[in-house]
């Protein structure tokens, strides 16, 4: 097992906890105008398990842009709940934390704006790296790289990529 001593503070490790927290629930909630206030000016985004997207300097707008539209989780017909479990913070520089979390992204598609059935299920199962940049003194979610480890159900029926 490794030293306990991750380099970071109590102060950090609450903005960090709460960064994820509200990264997860704008994505479920499909609120972006929440996502956009806590991200860093560019993200790194390794997708390249979900839609084969790879960015190490995604303009905040332009990642907004691309999670919200609609043939991703801006699709009003997706339901999704980004269920964190345990994680770990280490701390890289003094500007720069990277978060190990499981998660469980529970997806559905319904048919139609009444949601009363089910089109699709798919749910992914992975260890994602969260990246948290300090930003003009405050901490901001600045990327993710996932690792997909299995999906359950129709997980390439929730999505519509063009």
């Amino acid at each position: 097992m490794g030293s306990l001593d991750t380099g970071i503070s109590f102060a950090e490790y609450l903005a960090c906890s709460e960064l994820t927290f509200e990264w997860a629930d704008s994505y479920d909630t499909k609120n972006w105008s929440r996502l956009a206030s806590i991200l860093a000016p560019t993200v790194k985004i390794h997708y390249a398990s979900v839609n084969d997207f790879k960015d190490d300097k995604l303009p905040a707008a332009e990642f907004v842009k691309m999670m919200s539209a609609p043939e991703f989780l801006g699709d009003p017909l997706i339901h999704t709940q980004h269920m964190m479990g345990a994680f770990k913070y280490r701390k890289i520089a003094p500007d720069l934390i990277e978060g190990y979390h499981q998660i469980r992204a529970a997806h559905q598609r319904y048919t139609g704006p009444d949601f009363q059935e089910v089109e699709a299920k798919g749910h992914g199962h992975a260890v994602i790296t969260l990246t948290y940049r300090k930003v003009d003194g405050e901490w901001k979610w600045g990327g993710i790289t996932t690792d997909i480890r299995w999906n359950e159900f129709e997980f390439h029926k929730i999505f519509r990529f063009k």
